[in-house]
């Protein structure tokens, strides 16, 4: 084949043709190997998927998240409400537990370096340190209207004091 006629002849393939002769054999061998911007555009992709594995990973700082469970039979409390003590002595709801008892919420909305306070009907009211709350994922309400709780005076009670 002429070099101009394989010049003209369009290659849809995505491949180059690199023609090496031997000189042992005076065969043509005809090699394809892939053009520059097949590996440009894997790369990109490569960087691409990288970058989203590192972003998706970092999201978890954002956000506290944990469970709430009752002290005595470990089952999930729904619908705890979670509140903040604000700078002028009121509470800021923040946020409050799902249908599992679980939560999440954006560290953003917890700021100030007020008490947090979870409290439900039914249950003795828990208050905390900001720093203890975010450290801890799962916490144990304690039911104010059971038996084992006959001996127990007060309606709240603290922890971190």
């Amino acid at each position: 084949m002429s070099k101009q006629a394989e010049l003209s002849m369009r290659d849809t393939s995505g491949h180059d043709a690199f023609t090496s002769r031997s000189s042992a054999r005076s065969a043509s061998v005809t090699l394809f190997q892939p053009r520059a911007r097949c590996s440009r555009a894997y790369a990109s992709w490569t960087l691409v998927v990288l970058a989203m594995g590192l972003l998706s990973t970092g999201c978890v700082e954002f956000n506290h998240f944990g469970q709430i469970s009752d002290r005595q039979g470990t089952w999930p409390v729904n619908d705890v409400v979670i509140s903040q003590q604000q700078s002028d002595g009121s509470w800021k709801r923040i946020g409050n537990s799902d249908g599992k008892g679980k939560w999440n919420i954006l560290k953003a909305n917890i700021k100030g370096g007020g008490r947090i306070k979870l409290e439900k009907p039914g249950y003795y009211t828990l208050n905390m340190s900001e720093s203890e709350f975010l450290q801890q994922n799962n916490i144990l309400l304690e039911a104010s209207d059971d038996s084992y709780q006959s001996g127990r005076t007060g309606s709240s009670w603290d922890l971190g004091r």
